[in-house]
């Protein structure tokens, strides 16, 4: 059989079968090991943290904590993605293990490597334990970008009392990428206030958002457009007006329309435009 004859042959049923479910064959040992093959970054590697996590068993457990003490850095990144999410898909009170995971990402946070100070970032940002929190708030002017996100993407963060100072501070830095994702939280975050809940609002909020409408990135002026319309802020909701009427509209503008207006998703184009003019008078 020639190259080409082979390359047009029907595939078996374990040919066809998905990367994922390849990798769920795997014993625990072969997916840690597929972790540290090619760049840190390949989607082959993610695929395998990502089974890992799931499978959240205390063999994957114990076998991420030695990898979080080798002196190899790149292990020790490995095994902090996994304890990061580890039991992922079960209920915050099902996750296997929180406590002990929180407690070493937080060790290391004085890690000698880079990479493996941004896993325990994120792994903190991901747990969401209250000493997780605690923990991430002193990292909130960290010299690295990559952890001052992982603090701007924390949700657990957003019900914290030090939460709206923090995000409007981070919706000034000097990182593209984390004034997005900051402004993205403060815009987003709710709050619960005599049982039911809302955006929080203040003029601090709302001066921290038109602070970001000359931003040189687009996705941080969309989020600070649709966090003012939120809150029906006439500047956003002018704003908001003039995107679902361009050609330069995005998804983003019509679900805030949909949103500020308690309209049903894929409401008509006309329908949205109109009631946000009805706001605006």
């Amino acid at each position: 059989m020639n190259l080409e004859e082979q390359e047009n042959q029907p595939k078996t049923a374990n040919e066809a079968a998905s990367p994922t479910a390849e990798l769920e064959r795997k014993t625990t040992a072969e997916l840690f090991a597929a972790t540290l093959v090619g760049e840190y970054d390949d989607d082959s590697a993610w695929d395998a943290v990502g089974v890992l996590r799931m499978r959240g068993t205390l063999e994957v457990f114990e076998l991420a904590t030695r990898y979080c003490a080798s002196q190899d850095p790149k292990e020790r990144a490995r095994g902090l993605s996994v304890l990061a999410q580890l039991g992922a898909g079960k209920s915050d009170a099902d996750r296997p293990f929180i406590d002990d995971c929180v407690s070493t990402a937080i060790a290391h946070l004085r890690d000698s490597d880079e990479e493996a100070i941004r896993c325990a970032a994120w792994a903190l940002s991901h747990l969401g334990t209250k000493q997780a929190v605690l923990s991430l708030i002193e990292l909130k002017s960290h010299v690295d970008p990559e952890v001052r996100q992982a603090v701007a993407c924390c949700i657990e963060l957003r019900k914290h009392p030090e939460a709206v100072p923090i995000l409007v501070a981070l919706t000034d830095d000097t990182n593209e990428v984390v004034r997005d994702w900051a402004t993205f939280a403060l815009g987003t975050g709710d709050v619960e206030e005599g049982g039911n809940w809302r955006y929080p609002d203040s003029t601090e909020i709302r001066e921290a958002f038109r602070r970001r409408l000359d931003d040189s990135y687009e996705e941080a002026r969309r989020e600070a457009i649709w966090g003012l319309a939120r809150r029906r802020d006439p500047v956003g909701l002018k704003l908001l007006l003039n995107h679902p009427e361009s050609e330069e509209r995005w998804n983003g503008d019509t679900d805030a329309a949909e949103e500020v207006l308690g309209m049903r998703p894929e409401t008509p184009l006309e329908e949205l435009c109109a009631g946000l003019r009805q706001l605006l008078a």
